[in-house]
This record gives C-alpha cells, structure tokens and sequence, in this order.
C-alpha cells in the first residue's frame, strides 16, 4: 500500500508531511531522522492521540557522541529513563529514542498497516484465551499501537480497543496483549484489559 506521507528535512527539523496540511507532525531538535518506516497511512493511527509515538528528547547530551550514523549506546540517564518507562508499563508504554540503541530494546512500531494483520491475529488469539478464562464475551474493535522487542522472533505489546458484545451500550475498553511471535509457534504472554490510570 503506497503512503501519502513522507519525511523531509526543513532547516533543523524533520518533518512528516502528507498532501493534508493538518496532518503534519513536526520532530523538532532530532540530529537523525525519524525511521523511514514512521510514514505510515493508517487512519485510525493518525486520528487517535492514544497512537500517537513520543520521542526521546535528547536535551542533555552534550556530552554524548554519536557515531557516523548519528546513534550511541544507551547512557546511564537514557537506559534509566527507558527501564522505568519498561518496567512501569510492562512495556506497553515506551518512547522511542532515535538516536539510542541497544540489544534487545522494545521499541514503539511505527507501520502498524504493514503488519495489521499480523497483529490483530495476535490480539484476536490474546483476547480469545481471555474471554474463555474469564468467562467474558469481549470482541476485537481496533488496534491503538504497539511496541516490538527482536528476540528469537518478535514479541510484540499490542494495546487495542474492545467491546463487551453482551453490553447494551456501544463504549470500547483498552486491552493489552503480549504476544511472541517465533518461527512456527506463538505464545500468549499477557492478555489483560489494561488498569484504569
């Protein structure tokens, strides 16, 4: 599926442009671009502030040297920030930061379209173990976002919406599935209607 949006360089910013002047998201303050793969066309991801994907902001680092690429290992303060962020949310809510790497790092997906179907099975899997456990009768609404770790496959932390299909009205909750994706199995790691905050 072809995008209608993409990254451009104007002045120090990256910005996300589409042929919709109000879809423009700008990256201000960032030495490397946004990844390529950020330009994505799902509309529910553009239209739902809960898909919205924050970054790292690299105020603090004058002392901190990025290689050819624009990259550099986690500092102290920055893999601090992301453990809290990991531990916290059980890793359904972390920032990406963009010029940080690290081996086996969760980080935000940002082509949710690519791989929609992929994750809707994964949610639909999560949220069928969880309804015959529970005794409940929830049904798959939408995906919100999701964040990936690489690890002997991908294990993926999918926040989607659901519905009771038993309730009379038509209000959606949050759930949250953990699910590891390997070469021919899957797990279902977490499967849980996400806590009130």
């Amino acid at each position: 599926m072809a995008s209608d949006l993409c990254i451009e360089r104007n002045d120090s910013k990256w910005e996300i442009v589409s042929a919709s002047p109000s879809k423009k998201q700008r990256y201000e303050g960032y030495a490397s671009s946004p990844p390529q793969q950020s330009c994505s066309s799902a509309k529910e991801e553009k239209e739902d502030p809960r898909s919205e994907i924050v970054f790292y902001n690299y105020d603090d680092d004058s002392d901190v040297e990025d290689d050819s690429d624009g990259m550099h290992e986690f500092t102290d303060k920055e893999f601090q920030e992301y453990d809290r962020q990991l531990t916290q949310s059980d890793g359904f809510d972390v920032m990406y930061f963009p010029r940080s790497f690290a081996f086996g790092t969760t980080m935000p997906v940002f082509n949710l379209d690519e791989i929609a179907n992929k994750l809707k099975t994964f949610s639909e899997l999560a949220l069928k173990q969880f309804n015959e456990k529970e005794g409940r009768n929830l049904e798959f609404v939408k995906i919100v976002k999701a964040n990936r770790t690489i690890c002997a496959g991908s294990r993926y932390y999918i926040t989607f919406d659901v519905k009771d299909a038993n309730a009379v009205d038509d209000g959606t909750m949050e759930f949250q599935a953990c699910v590891w994706g390997g070469i021919g199995h899957t797990d279902v790691l977490i499967s849980r209607l996400k806590a009130s905050t």
